[in-house]
């Protein structure tokens, strides 16, 4: 569970098939402000490489997974909070 305010960024659905996927690259570091629409974790699934992005502007509060660990489509991966 989240804190008030806190927000769960998860992976999202990456069509009928795909179960799970591959944490590759954060791309946005713990501490960091991200604007609306900016990647802030790349996964690979079934060969193909998805950014993973924000719909608002966010700072990165926490890393839940690791660079190269496996998740489950639905998962949280990062707790954000929205920022003005």
């Amino acid at each position: 569970m989240s804190s008030a305010g806190q927000i769960l960024v998860v992976v999202p659905d990456l069509g009928d098939s795909v179960t799970e996927a591959t944490l590759t690259h954060w791309l946005a570091a713990v501490g960091t402000i991200v604007e609306s629409g900016e990647a802030i974790a790349e996964v690979e699934a079934e060969k193909v490489n998805i950014e993973i992005p924000v719909d608002t502007r966010v700072r990165i509060d926490r890393h839940l997974v690791a660079e190269g660990d496996r998740v489950i489509i639905g998962a949280a991966i990062a707790e954000v909070t929205p920022v003005d």
